[in-house]
């Protein structure tokens, strides 16, 4: 198995068990569906990937990995609480 190969496969069991959380698919299937280009069933795509029927394009992967490595919004402090920094 070549070294690319070897990254491929750690990233697809890593997105099938991300895919795997509650509403995941949904979420990522409606951020995927709202970028510009050609119009695509990014929900049965996502599906697919998950069940192992489906492995994505490089342009697809990079694509899907950016959505789901962005960084996690930190919540706001209540504006009523002193700050403690």
């Amino acid at each position: 198995m070549t070294r690319d190969r070897k990254f491929i496969e750690f990233w697809l069991r890593r997105v099938r068990k991300e895919l795997a959380i509650s509403g995941r698919m949904a979420e990522l299937a409606a951020m995927l569906q709202s970028q510009p280009g050609p119009t695509r069933d990014w929900h049965g795509d996502l599906l697919r990937l998950r069940q192992g029927e489906w492995e994505p394009s490089m342009d697809d992967l990079i694509r899907i990995d950016g959505l789901l490595s962005r960084p996690q919004k930190r919540a706001e402090p209540e504006p009523n609480l002193p700050s403690l920094f």
